[in-house]
């Protein structure tokens, strides 16, 4: 629909961006709109390629992205460089894609930007009406990701942190002016897109790899050779951010680990710090916050001016929501994102390491495309009960009797000797309501399995928190 009327309100902005083709709410495993950059490279133009002026740190990776675009983008903005971060999906509100210095982009500046992108998309449909075949309609990802371009452009910020989307080769972030690429991890997920053996996804995550650009990545094997290979093709300096950076571990809580001895190599003098304290949990964030600080380095190399209270400060006090993310209460909750074995295997390892006196319950719930088999397979006998969900904001969730489904064969299989109950809720409120009314006081409740489900319930949950607390 084609319209000369202004758009008012942000219900109608996000409306708009809604209605475009949008992979993370399609069932396909091989979209109708094909993954290209042609379409992303002429919207940019059309708009003046704001993407051009905006100097970027590049981050794809399967596992860990966000957090290192969280990280880093927390470290710049303690040196007080004006910073942008683009990242994908979000949680509650669509805003949380587009931030500046860990502000949202305003209701009144969202409503701006999407009104200068309204014409250009107009002048692209019909185009697209009169050569259907050239796939000329931009998709919501696109436009998301050219809103972000457009607001950091407009808000003349001094560099940008922006999260791919998808592989990172034909994502529509792979037109930005990256003055450093990173690569956090490889491991198999979305392989129908991407290809079945993580040196195939590999070789889609190092598309985003520039000529003369440097390169931090935080891979081993199969993918690193894969990687390192491309880079040496494109003669971009490499960054091994588990082999150039030293450090142990001085200590890991529920909170985050402390490093100690960190040292790395920074314009050939050696840089050291005596302790840094990551603000994220989890063990598999020490890889993360190397590949991080690989990034930092190359960022002092090209001038940016980072002393040693940024980095700092913005590891220790860096927030990225849905990570680990713990929820006070009797029962207590903890809410992740993992959505793939290797994850799921990383939760089961934190949980493990610090939570092995309590009874866990876990509300799983997880999208089509995803290796549910596998990661059932992983959980099924670590937990006292388990609750099959499914989440609502997104058609791609699996049917919560079907989970049931899988999971007593995964039981079955494995021959589990857990003596942890099944079940099915659709509603994933109502099931941790009924685990609450259950469980021990001093027991924990897990909710993971998809970005979705976390996203559909954390607010209700931090809300339900606060004003017990407050009781």
């Amino acid at each position: 629909m084609h319209t000369n009327v202004p758009i008012t309100t942000c219900a109608e902005a996000q409306a708009f961006l809604y209605r475009r083709f949008d992979f993370e709410r399609t069932m396909v495993a091989q979209p109708t709109v094909p993954f290209k950059l042609d379409r992303m490279r002429n919207l940019a133009a059309r708009l003046g390629n704001p993407q051009q002026d905006i100097p970027a740190i590049h981050i794809a990776g399967t596992k860990g992205k966000g957090s290192t675009a969280a990280m880093t983008s927390s470290i710049l903005t303690a040196a007080k460089h004006k910073t942008g971060l683009f990242t994908s999906p979000h949680l509650e509100n669509l805003r949380q894609r587009f931030q500046i210095n860990g502000q949202l982009c305003s209701e009144l500046e969202f409503v701006k930007l999407v009104n200068q992108l309204v014409p250009v998309v107009q002048a692209m449909d019909i185009a697209a009406n009169i050569q259907p075949h050239q796939d000329l309609k931009p998709t919501f990802f696109e436009l998301t990701t050219v809103l972000a371009f457009l607001w950091f452009q407009q808000q003349q910020v001094d560099i940008a942190v922006i999260e791919v989307g998808l592989g990172g080769r034909l994502d529509s972030t792979n037109i930005c002016h990256s003055i450093v690429t990173a690569i956090t991890n490889i491991s198999l997920d979305h392989t129908s897109l991407l290809g079945h053996t993580v040196e195939l996804i590999a070789a889609e995550k190092a598309g985003i790899i520039k000529p003369n650009v440097p390169l931090v990545h935080g891979c081993t094997a199969g993918p690193q050779a894969e990687i390192e290979s491309r880079a040496l093709q494109v003669d971009a300096q490499i960054t091994r951010a588990r082999q150039n950076i030293e450090y142990s571990i001085a200590a890991q809580s529920v909170q985050g680990a402390t490093l100690r001895d960190v040292s790395m190599v920074i314009d050939q003098t050696t840089k050291a710090w005596p302790l840094l304290e990551i603000g994220l949990p989890g063990q598999h964030q020490i890889n993360n916050a190397l590949v991080v600080l690989g990034i930092v380095g190359c960022l002092i190399e090209q001038g940016f001016e980072i002393d040693d209270h940024a980095i700092i400060e913005g590891l220790a006090h860096v927030n990225c929501p849905g990570r680990l993310e713990y929820i006070a209460g009797q029962p207590a909750i903890l809410l992740d994102v993992a959505h793939n074995p290797d994850s799921i295997t990383k939760l089961t390892e934190y949980l493990q390491q610090h939570f092995s006196h309590q009874n866990w319950h876990l509300v799983f719930s997880c999208s089509q495309d995803k290796q549910v088999v596998e990661m059932l397979d992983i959980l099924i006998d670590k937990f006292k009960s388990i609750t099959l969900t499914q989440f609502h904001n997104n058609p791609r969730a699996v049917n919560c009797g079907a989970l049931l489904e899988i999971a007593k064969l995964s039981a079955t299989q494995n021959k589990s000797n857990a003596t942890g109950t099944l079940q099915a809720e659709s509603d994933p409120i109502r099931g941790i309501s009924h685990i609450e009314q259950n469980a021990d006081s001093a027991d924990l409740i897990v909710v993971a399995g998809s970005f979705y489900l976390i996203a559909e319930c954390r607010e209700q949950l931090i809300e339900k928190s606060q004003s017990g607390t407050k009781q």
